[in-house]
């Protein structure tokens, strides 16, 4: 009896002791040669490493190895991972604030974007979504254009009726406001089905264009900035809070609004880069809008703000976050 006691209490000391050396596993559901997993994920793990105390020590694991796309926040809480990706809106309901960013023109690059969900953290407004878990960034991609197939479209009404890949739910109302609907298309089966013409297009952004290649099947690029998508990396607070001290402040410096402006630093440079090396090769078609034809797409989108609230569980504090994001947006 006295032994199975010692034995548990053993135990118990075990799991309540800081664990002086450690793998720590960071998810991503992009490849490794993806751009979040090569450029934000690995670069952050190559500069935080060094700086931690011998054995504790991140691990990237890419490719969806540890859970599909939608589980990444869950693989987080329920620590089969330490660290991942997450994209709030893959899963409906749970970060519901997060999603103001969907809005159009409430995010035009990933710095705005990263400001809003920042600023709306540092005002408790997204304690419920995120305060389960360490917060290593959140930030945004920027905002996101019409890749379509064939000519391309200049108007709202040119989307009647078409298909077109959806990157959220939010995002197929706001097809629903153009007279177009959404297919839900994990990221990458998009070439497979623009190619076989399940689809007409996709809103997404250019390291999405440039990763699979979609030059080749979506050759005309819409250039109206339309929606957003809200991005976080995510932390189990046990496996925080299990580390030693000193890594435990390595990891508050390098976690929150310093490193999500450098994630949104990094996002926009290669946002105008990849358009940039699209332009200049002629691989792609690029639209551009005149002020009558953005004047168009304005009134279309009028009531875009109104059917995001409206569609919040708690229109109080979504009206709130609204006006938030609007003055850094400075509208």
């Amino acid at each position: 009896m006295l032994k199975t006691i010692m034995s548990t209490l053993a135990a118990t000391l075990l799991l309540t002791l800081p664990v002086s050396a450690r793998e720590m596993r960071v998810s991503s559901h992009e490849p490794q040669q993806g751009f979040y997993s090569s450029k934000i994920l690995q670069a952050w793990i190559d500069k935080i490493n060094p700086k931690l105390s011998e054995g504790n020590q991140f691990k990237l694991y890419p490719g969806a190895i540890l859970g599909a796309p939608p589980a990444q926040a869950e693989l987080v809480k329920n620590g089969v991972a330490d660290v991942a990706l997450v994209v709030p809106t893959y899963t409906p309901g749970v970060f519901p604030l997060s999603g103001v960013v969907e809005v159009p023109g409430i995010a035009s690059t990933s710095i705005v974007g990263t400001q809003i969900l920042n600023t709306l953290a540092d005002e408790g407004a997204l304690e419920k979504e995120y305060g389960e878990y360490k917060i290593i960034a959140l930030f945004t991609t920027p905002s996101y254009r019409f890749l379509m197939a064939g000519d391309g479209i200049r108007k709202p009404g040119d989307l009647k009726g078409m298909k077109l890949r959806t990157p959220s739910q939010f995002g197929s109302t706001l097809f629903g406001l153009l007279g177009a609907s959404g297919v839900t298309i994990p990221a990458p089966q998009v070439y497979e089905n623009l190619e076989r013409g399940v689809v007409s297009g996709a809103v997404w952004v250019m390291d999405a264009y440039k990763t699979f290649r979609l030059d080749e099947v979506a050759p005309s690029i819409t250039t109206v900035r339309f929606t957003a998508q809200p991005m976080a990396i995510l932390m189990n607070k046990a496996t925080y809070e299990s580390l030693p001290e000193a890594d435990r402040k390595v990891l508050d410096e390098m976690s929150g609004r310093t490193n999500a402006e450098w994630v949104a630093s990094v996002v926009d440079a290669a946002d105008a880069s990849i358009e940039a090396d699209f332009r200049s090769g002629g691989k792609a078609k690029f639209i551009e809008l005149t002020d009558a034809e953005k004047a168009e797409w304005d009134a279309a989108l009028a009531g875009a703000a109104d059917a995001w609230v409206a569609a919040q569980s708690d229109a109080e504090a979504a009206a709130k976050a609204l006006a938030t994001a609007r003055k850094i947006a400075g509208q």
